[in-house]
């Protein structure tokens, strides 16, 4: 599938009577439309009591509407062929769907249905709320999940949004109401914290026109909550915990510290020395040295969780417990590593190219296209954004990438979360 060049001149962006923010892009190439749509909403509002209470409600929204059920919801999705989803993160409550052109009408009344008019049957959602709890379950015996939910913990602030996992803890998901789903929903679906995006073969004005039709209705009182994701420390010294399970003969590490904003300057470079350090290729200079050289990892990498807060940036590793030690140790050395000297040309000039040609290839779909567009309006990026991509990235220097590490990588002072045997 080829899609037609997405430049400012091709992308139209409108703002409805009611606040939503509309993007449509124009591909004639795929008889489909991709409907992909974000609230600045999510468990940023929870708090330790209420965790899970974003992700159990918004989950609860295709559960049962004023116009349909749960059954006929999901018969109705089945015979059209058309798709759609919704759920929360930390930050952004998102939704998508597709359809066949003829069914678009179809979507949006649907994506409106679920939107605006949630009924929250308690016994749907109580089935939901069994297979969130299970789910939870699942995750507890999990030395890889345990390992990233105590690194959370420890890295961030009671206080701060990030300390909590969006999906919850069981103990909290139990005791959530309907009266608080519903509160939940009244208070933070509305249409000035929406963003809708359109990609697909339909004209923009045709678009804007049936998104007026379905969703133009759609009110909010007052102003909305504030939506920020507040600063947070870093660790003053190493912090340490580690999480006993019964019956596991592996052990999951997470290493890290805060890192950095999407919005911040250094983004760019500190995302190409990360790529170089732990993503590129098999897993970039951590899988070349901690697993594969030295044998001392079954799998490690690295990534950086640049959001609109300042996510963390953390090596994940699984080892044999006897190796713990000298894992962690050979770790902090490839950080040490990336501090101290510059990346290689041939390092740089293989991450650029990577990571211009990811962005080549996701934007060869629909979905990718839809997803690109609400990144560049969550991030205020510009409509422009794509066609600087490139030279954003080819402009990066090996110096701007040591000084970026300098900055954000530590090597004195890191959160560290082992999960695993009972005799660790």
């Amino acid at each position: 599938m080829t899609t037609l060049p997405i430049t400012p001149e091709t992308i139209t962006r409108v703002t409805l009577d009611n606040g939503i923010v509309v993007l449509v892009k124009d591909n004639p190439n795929n008889p489909s439309v991709t409907l992909r749509g974000r609230l600045r909403a999510g468990g940023l509002y929870d708090t330790d009591k209420t965790s899970g209470l974003a992700y159990l409600a918004t989950a609860a929204l295709q559960r049962g509407t004023r116009k349909r059920t749960f059954q006929k919801l999901n018969e109705e999705l089945d015979r059209t062929g058309m798709s759609f989803g919704v759920g929360a993160g930390m930050e952004t409550i998102w939704f998508s769907g597709k359809a066949l052109i003829e069914d678009f009408d179809r979507l949006l009344d649907l994506t409106a249905d679920v939107l605006t008019h949630p009924t929250f049957p308690r016994v749907e959602t109580e089935k939901l709320r069994a297979e969130i709890l299970a789910d939870l379950r699942e995750a507890d015996d999990d030395t890889q999940h345990v390992a990233y939910r105590e690194f959370r913990a420890l890295c961030y602030p009671a206080s701060h949004p990030y300390h909590r996992l969006s999906d919850g803890r069981a103990e909290t998901v139990k005791r959530l109401t309907l009266a608080q789903l519903a509160d939940f929903h009244a208070r933070y679906f509305r249409p000035d914290v929406t963003t809708l995006v359109v990609v697909g073969d339909i004209r923009a004005n045709q678009a804007i026109e049936k998104i007026e039709r379905a969703l133009g209705k759609w009110k909010a009182r007052g102003k909305p909550a504030e939506h920020r994701i507040p600063d947070a420390p870093l660790p003053k010294q190493i912090v340490q915990k580690k999480t006993p399970l019964a019956g596991k003969t592996q052990a999951d590490v997470v290493i890290g510290y805060p890192g950095l904003r999407r919005t911040d300057p250094d983004f760019y470079a500190l995302s190409l020395g990360e790529l170089i350090f732990g993503r590129l290729g098999l897993y970039g200079r951590l899988g070349a040295n901690v697993r594969d050289k030295q044998g001392l990892a079954y799998y490690v990498y690295s990534g950086v969780e640049a959001n609109l807060g300042a996510g963390p940036w953390a090596v994940h590793a699984g080892v044999n417990p006897k190796n713990l030690d000298r894992a962690i140790e050979g770790i902090v050395a490839e950080v040490k590593r990336l501090r101290a000297e510059p990346v290689t040309s041939d390092e740089l000039s293989e991450a650029k190219d990577f990571v211009t040609g990811s962005l080549a290839l996701r934007l060869e779909t629909n979905e990718g296209v839809a997803g690109t567009l609400g990144d560049i309006e969550l991030f205020d990026l510009g409509l422009d954004y794509l066609q600087r991509y490139p030279n954003i990235i080819r402009a990066i220097t090996a110096e701007q990438i040591l000084a970026a590490t300098q900055k954000y990588a530590q090597i004195e002072n890191y959160a560290l979360s082992i999960a695993g045997p009972v005799d660790l």
